[in-house]
C-alpha cells in the first residue's frame, strides 16, 4: 500500500486524464462525508482517503476550508474534463434564432 503525503501528489501519480478524475472524485467524496461530519461541530477536522491500495491524510481547520477544497477540486476536475473531451463553443448567427 502506498501513502501520500498530499492529494496533489496522490493526483500527479497518474499520467491518465481519466484516471486524474477518478482520483479527484475520490477526494471530493472523502471531503464531502467529512464535510457532514464537521458541520455539527465546527472545529479540526481531518479525513482519511484509503482505496485499498493508496492513504492520504489531511486535517482542516473547519467546514469552511473543506468546501474551499471542494471548489478547488471541482474546478481542477472541470479543467481535465475539457482537456479530455475538447472545449467547445458554438457561433450561431443571431438571425436563425427566434424573437
Amino acid at each position: 500500500m502506498v501513502e501520500y503525503e498530499s492529494a496533489a501528489i496522490y493526483i500527479q501519480s497518474s499520467s491518465d486524464l481519466c484516471d486524474k478524475i477518478a482520483k479527484i472524485d475520490l477526494i471530493i467524496a472523502a471531503l464531502e462525508d467529512t464535510a457532514l461530519s464537521s458541520a455539527a461541530n465546527d472545529n479540526i477536522e481531518e479525513y482519511w482517503l484509503d482505496d485499498g491500495q493508496s492513504k492520504i491524510k489531511t486535517t482542516y481547520k473547519g467546514t469552511d476550508e473543506i468546501f474551499k477544497s471542494i471548489h478547488a477540486f471541482e474546478k481542477m476536475r472541470q479543467i481535465y474534463v475539457n482537456r479530455l473531451n475538447g472545449y467547445v463553443v458554438r457561433m450561431v448567427d443571431s438571425r436563425s434564432l427566434r424573437r
